[in-house]
């Protein structure tokens, strides 16, 4: 809907006929990439069009035949639930599926153009994003969801957040002269266009980003359930989008200054702006899922909207004016305005918003443990051997789990560090499943698997034999040791 009123919004803009020679560059020609993404959005919605006609149509023919004809003389007989209704869902699924990816997919060939053409520039700034994804997964101390969501919502943000903003942002640019252009007051009018550009900027750049935030949460609600959990994915998303970002002011926009643009957008800003501003988004989605009430959802789930989108229009209206501040307060020392000129720049613009969901995660993560204390205790007690009582302090101590791992890895490498982490994180889960889930079975078992005991059902059945429930662990666990 937003590139559609943009689109119209260009047809019907006055015609700029200025001679003045600073007006070029609302005039310049559109580049490829952008041409491209105007054709491939044009395919995109004839697809979802069809698809979405094939979805009604499949939805018409599932209903009932008793309700479109008569039934049959004599008595009813009872209709076998065959294929005919797997491959209507099946069939649902794929248009679903289908209709989102043919909407928000054109948008990512902006992002893919500036990847694919500076590949150097994209592999300098891969190892600082890729460790910043890696914290992100640790960070989660105690129930992580699977490294394949982080990821997804990371390219969210790398295809479809940074696409989109890229192409609301070029329409503006390209028709926003054309309404606001006043020659009897020139000032004013630069002013306007500027301010009203920063706002596009933090209203579609966020909007695409939060979209992404929005879709994880539908598709996999069971994960992204809470404060912690939505401020992860929001920061991947966020993480995302500030890749093609960085690549694109690195070797497009400001090719003179690459060790600046990198240093600003991937060492000191890369818990900031996009990271931030995402995360207060998907901390007011996690927020939303905790709460019962709808409107009480929608509102907690706007506000956090909102906050970033006034905050990523603030920093972009700041940032032409830090600019110079920074140049006069140093004195155009290059030195000076990298090491401490950047980080007051990133202080001032999103310094509150780093604040702000670094809070909102550490109280997160502290519910998250007082809730997990008594249910640990509580399986501890059972005597089933998954969790012992060592294990419960153990559990709720992320530093005392991080050295133990340390220990484990030096003495028995990546593959006894990989099993200590899997043997965590399937404990964590078992307290967090439902009783009445079949999933609580499954995970008593894995968890005796992974300590290497025996299955409950393989204890012998005699009434001289305990079973393996109440005799326990027949060697102390690893970690019980170490710990």
């Amino acid at each position: 809907m937003s590139y559609g009123i943009a689109q119209i919004l260009y047809w019907q803009q006055p015609e700029i006929t200025s001679p003045l020679p600073w007006m070029r560059v609302w005039l310049l020609p559109e580049t490829e990439p952008f041409k491209v993404t105007r054709v491939l959005l044009m395919v995109g919605w004839s697809v979802a069009t069809l698809l979405a006609l094939v979805l009604v149509l499949s939805r018409r023919a599932a209903l009932p035949s008793a309700l479109l004809t008569d039934p049959p003389p004599g008595p009813p007989t009872a209709v076998p639930a065959g294929g005919n209704e797997r491959s209507r869902a099946r069939t649902v699924r794929v248009c679903q599926f289908g209709i989102l990816g043919a909407l928000v997919l054109p948008y990512s060939w902006m992002a893919l153009d500036a990847l694919v053409e500076y590949p150097l520039t994209l592999l300098v700034c891969l190892p600082t994003t890729t460790a910043a994804l890696l914290i992100l997964h640790r960070v989660q101390f105690y129930r992580r969801m699977p490294v394949r969501l982080l990821l997804i919502g990371f390219g969210w943000g790398v295809l479809v957040g940074d696409g989109f903003g890229s192409v609301m942002v070029t329409w503006f640019q390209r028709y926003a002269a054309g309404y606001l252009l006043d020659w009897q007051h020139p000032r004013d009018m630069i002013r306007r266009l500027y301010t009203l550009l920063a706002l596009n900027t933090g209203l579609f750049s966020e909007l695409g980003k939060a979209v992404g935030v929005a879709v994880l949460l539908l598709l996999f609600r069971r994960h992204i359930d809470n404060v912690v959990s939505g401020v992860v994915i929001g920061a991947a998303v966020g993480l995302g989008a500030n890749l093609p970002e960085t690549v694109r002011y690195m070797a497009l926009i400001d090719p003179g200054q690459e060790s600046t643009q990198f240093w600003m957008r991937q060492v000191v800003g890369l818990p900031a702006a996009h990271v931030a501003f995402t995360a207060v988004v998907g901390a007011g989605f996690g927020a939303a899922r905790q709460l019962s009430g709808r409107r009480d959802r929608l509102l907690v789930a706007a506000s956090g909207l909102v906050a970033a989108v006034g905050g990523r229009f603030a920093a972009a209206s700041m940032d032409p004016q830090l600019g110079k501040w920074k140049e006069e307060l140093f004195s155009d020392n290059q030195t000076l305005i990298l090491l401490l000129g950047v980080p007051l720049t990133m202080v001032l613009t999103s310094g509150l918003y780093v604040v702000v969901y670094m809070v909102i995660l550490r109280r997160g993560l502290a519910i998250q443990a007082a809730e997990l204390a008594p249910a640990l205790r509580a399986e501890a007690e059972t005597g089933s051997g998954t969790i012992t009582a060592p294990e419960v302090e153990l559990l709720l101590s992320p530093l005392r789990r991080f050295l133990l791992e340390l220990r484990v890895w030096r003495r028995d490498g990546t593959a006894g560090l990989r099993l200590l982490t899997r043997l965590h994180q399937a404990q964590l889960a078992l307290v967090c499943a439902r009783p009445s889930t079949p999933e609580l079975h499954q995970l008593r078992e894995r968890i005796r698997e992974l300590k290497g005991l025996p299955k409950i059902t393989d204890a012998p059945n005699t009434p001289s034999a305990p079973s393996a429930a109440q005799a326990g662990p027949a060697v102390p666990p690893t970690q019980e040791v170490l710990s």
